[in-house]
């Protein structure tokens, strides 16, 4: 049986900010290309800050906890200052927002991390793209493939 620590159980016993954000200025969804949960976040983003964020998720465990912990550490900041560093500076800090939170994760659920990561930045897009940050969501965009070498953490240790 799967071991997941007490920081995940109360993640996913009482996920923060479950729900959905009526005309929300950034929104996406994913479903996980290595198990199949589904994940859809909403932002409220005012004044290049995300205001507000919301989950949707059907999926195990780590995924809830991950969306819940990740939408908690993302509300307030300013938008531009998640991108600040190289392209694996700024993955590897928004995959930290998660998994410094919850702690120590089952390598066979590594993957969870990552998929939340990845529905953020490919809700942000579209927000960036309507403010004219076309630099900005572009950058987006290209950190998205890069997410999937952190699908593969955890595989080689089966």
């Amino acid at each position: 049986m799967l071991e997941l620590n007490e920081k995940i159980k109360e993640h996913f016993r009482n996920p923060q900010n479950v729900g959905e954000i009526e005309n929300p200025e950034g929104m996406g969804a994913i479903n996980n290309p290595v198990c199949g949960d589904t994940t859809k976040l909403y932002l409220k983003i005012k004044e290049g800050r995300v205001e507000d964020a919301k989950f949707l998720s059907f999926g195990c465990a780590v995924t809830i906890a991950s969306a819940s912990v990740f939408t908690e550490r993302i509300k307030g900041k300013e938008i531009s200052t998640l991108f600040l560093g190289t392209d694996k500076e700024v993955v590897q800090r928004l995959v930290s927002l998660i998994e410094n939170e919850l702690g120590e994760i089952p390598p066979i659920k590594l993957h969870c991390p990552p998929a939340t990561v990845q529905v953020f930045l490919e809700s942000i897009t579209g927000y960036l793209e309507r403010e004219g940050r076309a630099d900005l969501s572009l950058r987006a965009k290209n950190l998205i493939p890069q997410i999937s070498e952190y699908y593969k953490r955890g595989e080689e240790k089966e």
